[in-house]
């Protein structure tokens, strides 16, 4: 049970939350987008460097939201105490309207399955991807809003060292753009061990498929989950839940790109992105091969039956050319 001590202090976050909160901010979402990080101002970059001590790169990274206007920066004649203050609510208000648009972007979800049920309209690609990510950030929340009441401190290092436990929205755009760059810099690493475990588990394809079974023992699944930016921690039957899991996002993604005929109207940055969540290295691919890494993507799984759906995708990550 919580002592009275506690119970007071989470009652003064509550009532500090709910006071410093905004109405209008609330309505429109947290967008934390990759093309956000892109400026010709060199100091609007967010830190990307290793080399910088936890508290320099918390510093960072709320400067950087500052200069985005993400946080409201301090007024220019607060000393050091009061600028920390200012900080610590800020980012009180900002984790506030991250967890209260999770609820709020639950009634969308809601909705949309509601109209599905009664026959409306199907699903679309939009939607799914919603209803995707929702998922992910509602297992999350509760740990995290534990978090912020109780150590509010541990968020920026759970930030740098267990991006995995944050919600989406409640990611600084210097985080954010970190944790993408060691998922890419995880991805090439594990591309280049993968051509020669991949030789080897091919021998064991069957039309053009792939069973999880011949991954058992081969160092692949680390590999794998490498190249498809999911965590690699834990042991092979944990990893192969999450490639499995990713896969079966994978293919629901594939069937409404190719259903709602979005392959040449998906923009560069959609490109990049479907193709980075099927394992493609696409730093030195200019646009037009990644559109037609895509469209040999869509061409390969086109017509597959569900039953063999995973397992032949599972055989193209081994055929890509990294």
């Amino acid at each position: 049970m919580l002592s009275r001590c506690s119970v007071q202090r989470v009652q003064r976050k509550c009532l500090q939350f709910s006071s410093i909160i905004e109405p209008r901010s609330l309505k429109a979402p947290i967008c934390l987008h990759k093309t956000l990080y892109s400026t010709s101002n060199k100091s609007r970059q967010p830190p990307t460097t290793s080399t910088f001590g936890i508290k320099e790169l918390v510093q960072r990274d709320i400067r950087h939201a500052e200069q985005l206007g993400v946080l409201e920066p301090a007024p220019a004649d607060a000393n050091g105490f009061r600028k920390l203050v200012h900080s610590a609510i800020q980012l009180g208000k900002f984790y506030f309207r991250g967890a209260k648009l999770i609820y709020t972007r639950g009634k969308d979800v809601s909705a949309i399955k509601a109209r599905i049920r009664t026959g409306g309209l199907p699903m679309t690609r939009a939607e799914n991807r919603l209803i995707s990510l929702q998922r992910r950030d509602v297992t999350k929340l509760i740990p995290f809003i534990v978090m912020a009441i109780v150590v509010e401190e541990l968020i920026p290092i759970a930030a740098i060292y267990a991006p995995f436990m944050l919600p989406s929205t409640c990611i600084l755009p210097g985080q954010q753009s970190r944790i993408e760059e060691k998922k890419t810099q995880k991805a090439i690493a594990s591309a280049l061990q993968a051509q020669t475990i991949f030789a080897t588990i091919k021998k064991n394809a069957v039309d053009g498929t792939l069973h999880f079974s011949s991954l058992r023992g081969t160092g692949s699944l680390t590999i794998l989950c490498g190249l498809l930016r999911l965590p690699t921690f834990g042991n092979d039957l944990l990893r192969t839940w999450r490639i499995r899991r990713h896969l079966h996002f994978i293919q629901n993604d594939d069937r409404l790109l190719i259903f709602e005929k979005l392959e040449d109207n998906l923009s560069d940055h959609d490109v990049a992105q479907a193709l980075e969540e099927r394992g493609f290295i696409i730093q030195n691919l200019h646009v037009e091969s990644q559109r037609a890494r895509l469209k040999w993507w869509l061409n390969s799984v086109q017509d597959t039956p569900d039953n063999s759906a995973l397992t032949r995708r599972l055989f193209l990550l081994t055929q890509q050319k990294t």
